[in-house]
């Protein structure tokens, strides 16, 4: 489950097979891309006004699952903000919950997102828990951020968004935006066996679950980088969520026997989390595979060793 390594960097990844440059190729929905799906579709969302708080970026079915999946991440991320009172860079921000959270130990944060709706809804909070070294911006991540140098730059949950192209970019501006030795966190819900690409539907963006594979040849990519760990963000069987969403029928779902239930058991999984990981963590990993289950939680972390080489980024590239 852990990796920590040095990466080679003197064999370049070979070309994707015609096949999975045919399935990217169907990620482009309705002549647009999903980088400018998402894009339209968050800034919509955000300004609804059924959906409070935190809930504007979570999928309401899934609300209990994801605040499980938020609490594993939490811990993981303030493990890394240590006591040191960095200096954080939240890219791809929304409402501003990482780095609202994060705060009280860092000297501070700038969130940036391209969504000015969830913007407001994050300054918003910020004004309402007197947070003042926060700072929330507006930038796309389609060019270098020119913000200054971050001790942790966070990527969570904001690739599986993106084209190709545009997710190498914006890592390299991450890598950009990282001092020596700093740290970049990735979180993305990956595909297990192999890459899915989502099409945008009357409910949602278009999505790409790309395999953890493929995160980590864009990490091999960049000189610069050091793979330092990689795996689930957290136990994989998440045994109430899959009893939740797959056993018990829609219409008990809802009701406060079933909820409760739901709550108690998450509760025992999060106590119990840390120590399954890390006594079970292969055993995690064949049992995924056994399920089937498309897609999960993914998380790495690397480092910054060196200055990167002076190289021009394209668009999309």
């Amino acid at each position: 489950m852990i990796e920590t390594c040095p990466l080679s960097h003197s064999t370049p990844p070979a070309p994707p097979p015609q096949s999975v440059i045919l399935k990217r190729i169907r990620c482009m929905t309705n002549n647009r891309s999903c980088t400018a799906a998402n894009a339209s579709y968050w800034q919509q969302r955000g300004e609804r006004t059924d959906l409070p708080g935190n809930e504007v970026t979570l999928m309401a079915e899934h609300a209990r699952y994801v605040e499980y999946i938020h609490s594993q991440e939490r811990k993981r991320l303030l493990s890394l903000v240590g006591q040191t009172r960095p200096r954080v860079l939240d890219v791809g921000c929304g409402v501003g919950r990482i780095a609202l959270e994060i705060s009280p130990r860092c000297r501070e944060v700038i969130g940036i997102d391209i969504a000015d709706s969830l913007l407001a809804r994050a300054r918003s909070a910020a004004r309402e828990a007197e947070i003042s070294n926060v700072i929330f911006q507006t930038r796309g991540l389609d060019a270098p951020f020119d913000l200054g140098v971050f001790d942790l730059v966070v990527l969570s949950g904001v690739l599986n968004c993106l084209d190709d192209g545009d997710a190498e970019s914006a890592l390299r501006y991450c890598v950009e935006s990282l001092a020596m030795g700093g740290t970049l966190y990735i979180r993305n819900n990956c595909a297990t066996r192999a890459r899915i690409d989502l099409p945008e539907d009357d409910e949602a963006p278009p999505f790409i679950h790309r395999t953890s594979q493929e995160y980590l040849a864009m990490i091999r990519a960049i000189p610069s980088l050091m793979l330092r760990r990689e795996g689930y963000l957290f136990p994989p069987l998440c045994a109430p969520n899959m009893v939740y969403y797959h056993a018990i029928p829609r219409f008990l779902r809802n009701r406060q026997p079933a909820r409760s239930l739901l709550d108690a058991w998450f509760r025992l999984e999060d106590l119990t989390a840390e120590a399954r990981l890390r006594w079970l963590g292969p055993a995690y990993r064949a049992a995924l595979l056994a399920i089937r289950k498309p897609t999960f939680f993914h998380a790495i972390e690397a480092t910054r060793l060196a200055d990167p080489t002076n190289v021009c980024l394209a668009n999309g590239g």
